[in-house]
């Protein structure tokens, strides 16, 4: 797999990165170390993960896997705040755990779910307190000492300004614990943390954002910061989408397959949305949920394959 050296953290780390969001949620303790051990063991290095993922349990299980497998030294983690799982009782977990093997196989009920609200993650004000103390619990749950990302989560940009705010990061990366300040967030907050400089060293935001996502990831490595990626399959249903469109549209698979993306059509859509957002953020790391061996195959395959600038045309082309 092709390494990249992330500027704003001077790490040498895998273009692809896992997305924890589903450990311990869609995906049981058991299922999640498994996919830790496989997405490890074919080369990713970069774990995106936060307190409020997996209903607050995929912290825990990364530690876990990192503790039993020895490997914290080899990997990198991205950790966040101001974002907290929704309260839930015993008896909702206990539910929640039944209900995890149906879950994982019917998307409409999982889009259900989300449009219910039950599991909306919960936003929390930033204060420097709440800086040092969630990072504190985070580095328990880890079994770690230091985290490489420490990152503001879906932060109000206004708050990239705050006096108190960038002390408290600035004291964070002097101890050691975090070894560089992020924004994960809208595209206003990337901004912002682009004309605000330091302590922020990297910007975490969506793909779907197409050519702005790329003339973001430009500009950062112009400054000097680093540029990560998430949602490259769209938070709205964009790989579904596409799918759809293949499975009806004969040109529009012939096209794809004249451009490379080739095979079944959910796995061309997969291999042109994941050739744009490399494309696009190619300084930098990918993020996708790689919990199925399925989706971590795919991944890889769309990995090795050499950069295809021409993917963020091709999807501008046909409207994705």
């Amino acid at each position: 797999m092709r390494d990249v050296t992330l500027p704003g953290l001077g790490a040498s780390t895998s273009c692809l990165g896992f997305g924890c969001a589903s450990l311990g949620s869609r995906v049981s303790p058991a299922q999640s170390a498994r996919a830790l051990a496989r997405a490890r063991d074919a080369g990713i290095r970069w774990f995106d993960i936060a307190p409020a993922y997996g209903a607050g349990e995929a912290e825990s299980l990364l530690g876990r896997f990192l503790r039993e497998s020895g490997g914290r030294e080899t990997v990198q983690i991205c950790t966040k705040v101001g974002l907290v799982p929704p309260a839930q009782s015993p008896a909702k977990r206990l539910i929640r755990s039944a209900l995890r093997p149906v879950v994982a196989v019917a998307r409409p009920l999982r889009a259900a779910i989300r449009r219910s609200g039950a599991t909306s993650n919960r936003s929390i004000p930033l204060t420097p307190e709440l800086l040092q103390s969630s990072l504190e619990r985070s580095l328990t749950r880890l079994g770690t000492d230091r985290v490489e990302v420490y990152a503001l989560h879906n932060a109000d940009p206004a708050d990239l300004a705050r006096d108190e705010i960038l002390r408290a990061l600035e004291d964070l990366l002097a101890s050691g614990k975090a070894r560089a300040i992020a924004v994960a967030g809208q595209e206003e907050a990337a901004r912002a943390a682009l004309a605000q400089g330091a302590p922020f060293g990297v910007i975490q935001l969506a793909q779907p954002l197409g050519a702005g996502a790329a003339d973001l990831a430009r500009q950062a490595a112009d400054q000097g910061m680093g540029s990560v990626t998430h949602s490259v399959f769209g938070v709205a249903g964009q790989l579904a989408a596409l799918t759809g469109r293949l499975k009806s549209d004969r040109a529009l698979q012939t096209r794809l397959a004249e451009a490379g993306y080739d095979g079944a059509p959910e796995d061309a859509a997969s291999a042109l949305l994941m050739a744009r957002a490399l494309a696009a953020n190619a300084e930098g790391v990918v993020l996708a949920s790689m919990a199925s061996e399925r989706s971590l195959s795919r991944n890889l395959s769309a990995a090795a394959r050499p950069l295809d600038p021409a993917a963020i045309a091709l999807c501008a082309e046909i409207g994705v």
